[in-house]
C-alpha cells in the first residue's frame, strides 16, 4: 500500500546508494541534465539533417533518371500540352484548346517546357504526353522530347492577373488577352505530370522560368493566381501573398501573388545601382526593398509604382 509522505514526522533522506540527487547536488544534477538536452539537441538536429540530406538526394536521383531540360515551347507543343493541363487539372480549371492555340502563337516566349527524353520500351502509362511527343534528334524513332512540366503564359498591363488576361480576344482591340507592351507577366498553366511530381522538379523549371524572365527584360513582374494551400510554394520562390483575387474562373477563391523581376525593374526606373541597390548581391538587393500594401515600392530614397 503506498505511503502518504504528508503524514511523515521525518524528513526523507537519500540512502548513500541511492541514486536520487541530494539537495546540495542540485547545481551539479542541472548542469549534467543541460548537458545531455544539448546532447539530445544536437543529435536530432544531426538526425534531421541526415533525413533531408537522405531525401535531398532522393529527389535528385529522381531527377537524375530523367536527365531533364528546359527548353522554350511553340505551337507544335500544342497536343502535348493539352494532354499534360488535363492530367494536372481538374475540368473546370483547365485551359481549353482555343486557348492554348492563342497563347502559344502569341507569347511563345513566354512559354517554357521541362523535357525528358524517353523511349517505348519504359512504362509510359503515366506519361499521357509521350504519344504526342516529337522524336529526339536521335537514330532510334521511339525515342522522343517527352513533356513533363510547363508554365504557359501572356503579358497585361494590369499589376496582376484578371479575368481579361486570362480570355481569348475576338480582336486586336479587344482589350482581353495577350497585351505586348505590358510589364506584367501572367502565368495561366504551370506544373508537372503526377508520376513525375516530389522530384522537386516543379522547383527546377520555375526557376530556370524566372532567370529566363529577369535576364529578358520584357517585364517587371510575373503575376498567378492560386489555391490558398498552396501559396507557401510560391512565397518561398519569392512571390508576395496578395491577398484575395477577384478573379471568377475556376468559381474563383484564388489568391492573388506577384513577384517582381528586380533587374527589369530596375532598368525600367532608370535606377542608379548605387547604395540601397547593390548589383553583387540581388538576395540582399531585394530584401532591401520595401514593398507598400498600397501597390508601392520604395528603395529607402524614392517611391514607385509596382
Amino acid at each position: 500500500m503506498p505511503r502518504d509522505l504528508n503524514l511523515s514526522s521525518s524528513p526523507v533522506v537519500a540512502s548513500p546508494e541511492s541514486k536520487t540527487p541530494r539537495p546540495e547536488d542540485n547545481e551539479e544534477t542541472a548542469l549534467r541534465d543541460d548537458n545531455f538536452k544539448e546532447f539530445t539537441i544536437h543529435r536530432d538536429e544531426r538526425h534531421l539533417s541526415m533525413q533531408l540530406l537522405r531525401e535531398g538526394r532522393a529527389k535528385a536521383d529522381g531527377r537524375n533518371e530523367l536527365h531533364p531540360y528546359v527548353q522554350t515551347l511553340s505551337f507544335s507543343n500544342l497536343e502535348s500540352c493539352i494532354a499534360l493541363e488535363d492530367a494536372i487539372f481538374p475540368p473546370q480549371e483547365r485551359c481549353t484548346r482555343d486557348k492554348f492555340e492563342y497563347r502559344l502563337s502569341v507569347a511563345p516566349e513566354l512559354a517554357l517546357g521541362l523535357f525528358s527524353t524517353m523511349t517505348s520500351d519504359q512504362d509510359l502509362s503515366s506519361v499521357p504526353t509521350y504519344e504526342h511527343a516529337r522524336p529526339a534528334y536521335s537514330a532510334q524513332a521511339s525515342r522522343k522530347q517527352t513533356l513533363v512540366g510547363m508554365v504557359i503564359a501572356t503579358k497585361t498591363s494590369a499589376p496582376g492577373v484578371t479575368d481579361a488576361s486570362m480570355e481569348r480576344p475576338d480582336g486586336p482591340i479587344d482589350g482581353r488577352g495577350h497585351h505586348e507592351a505590358g510589364r506584367t507577366i501572367c502565368i495561366h498553366s504551370f506544373g508537372i505530370l503526377p508520376a513525375f511530381q516530389g522530384r522537386g522538379l516543379g522547383k527546377v523549371l520555375f526557376k530556370s522560368y524566372l532567370s529566363r524572365m529577369e535576364s529578358s527584360g520584357i517585364a517587371d513582374r510575373i503575376a498567378l493566381i492560386s489555391h490558398e494551400q498552396l501559396t507557401g510554394m510560391y512565397t518561398n520562390l519569392g512571390f508576395m501573398n496578395k491577398g484575395k483575387s477577384d478573379v471568377k474562373f475556376g468559381g474563383g477563391g484564388w489568391t492573388d501573388l506577384v513577384r517582381m523581376l528586380l533587374r527589369s525593374w530596375i532598368r525600367s526606373q532608370d535606377l542608379a545601382l548605387t547604395r540601397t541597390f547593390r548589383p553583387t548581391n540581388l538576395t540582399t538587393t531585394y530584401q532591401d526593398l520595401a514593398f507598400k500594401d498600397d501597390g508601392m515600392i520604395s528603395d529607402g530614397h524614392r517611391s514607385y509604382m509596382y
